[in-house]
């Protein structure tokens, strides 16, 4: 008897666990409204769109075309000067990770290991990499130096002295001068490691023009992001003014659990954007047959095949709002909206990030020059869902709707927008 009550209880438990997960996965956000003014352009967008580590960037031409990435942060992987050139003839600013070039000891404190501050090897491998390149890439001095046995591992006083060794030497080259040096490219953010950073920069007369570290929070922690951000902009930056940072450029971000998800890179990309981050790369991660994808899959974009994924499309959309970005405003916070237009239409991106659904949508559209004359204009309705490894060549029109233009407002009704979804919408005559 005591066993069957035990397997009833245990019955009991199973049954309410799914009854509450199934009910929390229904749960239902109404009525939120979207307000987006065309007439308003909002200046001054930086792109989130960066990567890390290729195998043959000119094989990837096609894709860098369609998402433009800002940033490109290589050092074991790069292959040639040449590389560097097909890069830059994209508009993008590579990043050379010095250590990456110096290599690592394997383990801390390895005894065979040439250690940057006993030898010459620094000096020999920045004078190097320096000479091939000058002012065309940003130098990262060392990758995660703090709290990573893979990559030295090093004390607080003891990586502080490898990286003035290492400007030092950058500066002392003939033109050096205007080289951009970055750091410290922590492996996360941590606001006393930061300051203290700062404080023996300050100390040495280290200039740093753009500050860096590894980003690994997602939409969910925006408010710790955007809290330890601000303090670091009106606190402690203002506390050194002769370091000289200018931008702050955070070269891996998007963690492995959000690796292949468009709504949550999407998030990220807002959270990013709201605090006024100049730059970033995508991290690479292992996937499932445990190869990580720091290679010519753009860090999980496309898979073994060069097929497009959905978190690639994300990116291409993400891309297309940057240039034409507009105003827009929403009553629900866990919406996040991209608006856009150009020559041939309107776009507008509504991330989902969420884990509920929202019923009755309301879009509303502002000033639409582009549509004077005519009646009404078509919508077309995209849903990009997360599908993970597998591929996703081509968007597929979820549905059409048709916009009457009035004067002063139009207004788009949606019935539903599922959890963690991205929906495209494109409005052309």
């Amino acid at each position: 008897m005591k066993t069957l009550l035990k397997h009833l209880n245990i019955l009991l438990m199973i049954t309410s666990v799914f009854i509450f997960n199934n009910a929390k996965s229904q749960r239902i956000k109404d009525s939120v409204n979207v307000d987006i003014d065309f007439g308003s352009k909002v200046k001054n967008i930086n792109s989130m769109s960066g990567f890390l580590h290729f195998d043959d960037v000119k094989k990837l031409g096609k894709n860098i075309t369609a998402l433009q990435p800002k940033y490109w942060r290589i050092g074991w992987s790069y292959k040639s000067v040449q590389d560097i050139e097909y890069l830059r003839s994209f508009g993008i600013t590579p990043i050379l990770v010095i250590s990456d070039m110096y290599g690592y000891p394997g383990k801390k404190n390895n005894k065979e290991w040439p250690h940057p501050l006993t030898t010459d090897r620094l000096k020999t491998v920045i004078t190097a990499e320096y000479n091939k390149f000058r002012n065309n890439v940003i130098y990262d001095i060392w990758n995660e130096p703090f709290h990573q046995g893979g990559f030295g591992d090093f004390d607080k006083e003891e990586y502080y002295h490898i990286f003035k060794k290492a400007h030092d030497i950058i500066r002392s080259l003939p033109g050096g001068q205007n080289a951009l040096i970055t750091g410290p490219s922590f492996d996360h953010y941590d606001e006393r490691e930061m300051e203290d950073f700062l404080d023996f920069c300050n100390s040495h007369k280290i200039r740093v023009d753009i500050l860096s570290w590894h980003e690994w929070r997602d939409g969910i922690y925006e408010d710790t992001f955007s809290k330890d951000v601000k303090r670091l902009r009106n606190v402690i930056l203002p506390k050194y003014p002769k370091i000289g940072v200018k931008k702050i450029v955070l070269n891996e971000v998007i963690n492995q659990y959000s690796q292949f998800s468009p709504s949550e890179v999407l998030q990220v990309f807002k959270m990013l954007e709201d605090n006024n981050i100049d730059g970033a790369c995508k991290g690479c991660w292992a996937e499932s047959d445990s190869v990580f994808n720091c290679n010519n899959s753009m860090n999980g974009l496309l898979d073994k095949n060069g097929k497009t994924r959905s978190v690639w499309w994300a990116y291409k959309i993400y891309n297309q709002s940057i240039k034409n970005r507009v105003f827009s405003t929403t009553n629900y916070d866990k919406l996040s909206v991209f608006a856009s237009f150009d020559d041939k239409g309107e776009y507008i991106i509504l991330n989902n990030n969420s884990g509920n659904k929202i019923v009755n949508a309301k879009i509303k559209l502002k000033k639409k020059n582009l549509y004077r004359k005519i009646s009404d204009v078509d919508c077309r309705i995209y849903e990009i869902s997360d599908s993970g490894e597998l591929p996703l060549e081509n968007l597929v029109i979820k549905y059409t709707q048709k916009i009457s233009v009035k004067k002063k407002t139009s207004v788009i009704n949606i019935p539903e927008l599922k959890p963690k979804t991205v929906y495209y919408l494109s409005i052309s005559k």
